[in-house]
């Protein structure tokens, strides 16, 4: 029998997809062979593209609901798309999802960030009471690592009955050798053969740009240069403006990169620096050590369990060790070599294709569950 999924694909309906897209896309992708699998992917802008995998097993239901502000395309748009196009069951990806839940409803709630960071001006109502009952009436819910099962549970114990760790995948590609695409023109000419460290996670807060900064700023090194990804344009340009005169040379903003190019630009680095506070997951610490690239972070959140062969694991706020940790990597040489094989063999438990098993055995026992009380 068919089941017919239909799926938010918000995150999808953009230019470029990055982190969130990516888990959404390659549930998409890796149904590919499952033939008694149908995708109805909702999202809300018909203005941008809706990037899914070309395939008969997609439809594409982009619509617009007027009350944005009230979250009413998810709270009434969403469910009455799920009734007309006569879908079996509702996968809310992003976190959120509606009350009114007239076809059974999945979510994946990715962490708890949106409540831990709530303040008194946000919509409180909508995070204390709404989401809450919404997620209390739904059929699964799916996370994305074991730190962010325990958040959810210590903030609601009664949900542990329905609740699934599935974690992400990483994509095939980071374990060919052949780096198949050059760096952009522009970040070549600023890298001018130089070493360099990459950070990712753009302008956040508690990604701590100001931190991965503060560490190039104490490091004595004559030509290393850090690379800043995830900034948007405006971001970029803000950014720009504030480094201090010292590392107005050292420091380069990438553009957007294309997965292609961030794979180049993972195994040419000499480090990654990411010193972020929290985690649902931390891509970036799984991919570079898939690329042979030791990565500093602290072992806060989920990445406690993303600490593999190249993994260095800091204090977060001692900077001799950070500082330290950096000219360590800089010197390895034979060592890293080995530490980057047996990185790469770890990183293999992650893969796209376990992740979309899992999630398929969630949608068949909550299919099976409802035609039974049906």
């Amino acid at each position: 029998m068919t089941i017919t999924i239909g799926l938010v694909a918000t995150c999808l309906n953009t230019q470029h997809i990055r982190g969130m897209g990516k888990y959404v896309f390659e549930l998409l992708q890796q149904s590919a062979t499952e033939s008694d699998l149908r995708w109805c992917a909702f999202a809300n802008n018909p203005s941008i593209p809706l990037i899914v995998p070309e395939t008969t097993q997609v439809e594409r239901a982009v619509f617009t609901f007027r009350g944005d502000r009230f979250h009413l395309w998810e709270q009434i748009g969403l469910p009455w798309q799920t009734l007309k196009r006569h879908v079996d069951i509702l996968h809310c990806t992003e976190n959120t999802l509606p009350l009114w839940q007239p076809k059974p409803t999945i979510v994946t709630l990715h962490d708890t960030i949106m409540w831990d960071e709530l303040q008194a001006s946000d919509n409180a109502i909508y995070l204390n009471k709404l989401l809450p009952a919404a997620l209390s009436k739904c059929a699964a819910i799916i996370t994305i690592s074991e730190s962010s099962r325990q958040d959810i549970l210590t903030r609601w114990p009664s949900f542990e009955s329905k609740l699934t760790t599935i974690y992400h995948g990483i994509a095939s590609e980071y374990f060919n050798e052949d780096i198949s695409a050059p760096l952009p023109n522009d970040l070549q000419t600023a890298l001018s053969q130089s070493p360099y460290l990459i950070y990712l996670g753009g302008s956040m807060e508690r990604k701590r740009f100001s931190w991965a900064l503060k560490v190039m700023a104490h490091f004595r090194h004559p030509t290393l240069k850090l690379v800043a990804c995830g900034f948007g344009a405006e971001a970029r340009q803000q950014a720009q403006v504030k480094l201090p005169a010292e590392l107005q040379e050292k420091v380069c903003f990438a553009n957007f990169l294309s997965d292609a190019e961030l794979r180049a630009l993972y195994r040419s680095a000499s480090a990654v620096l990411y010193p972020t506070l929290y985690e649902g997951f931390g891509f970036p610490a799984l991919e570079a050590q898939a690329s042979g690239v030791p990565v500093l972070f602290s072992a806060l959140g989920s990445l406690r369990e993303l600490i593999g062969p190249l993994a260095v694991v800091l204090p977060p706020d001692d900077l001799n060790a950070w500082l330290a940790a950096v000219a360590e990597v800089l010197a390895m040489s034979e060592q890293r070599q080995e530490k980057a094989k047996a990185a790469r063999q770890w990183a293999q438990q992650f893969s796209w294709s376990a992740c979309f098993a899992k999630h398929l055995a969630v949608y068949q026992q909550v299919f099976a569950q409802t035609s039974r009380s049906r």
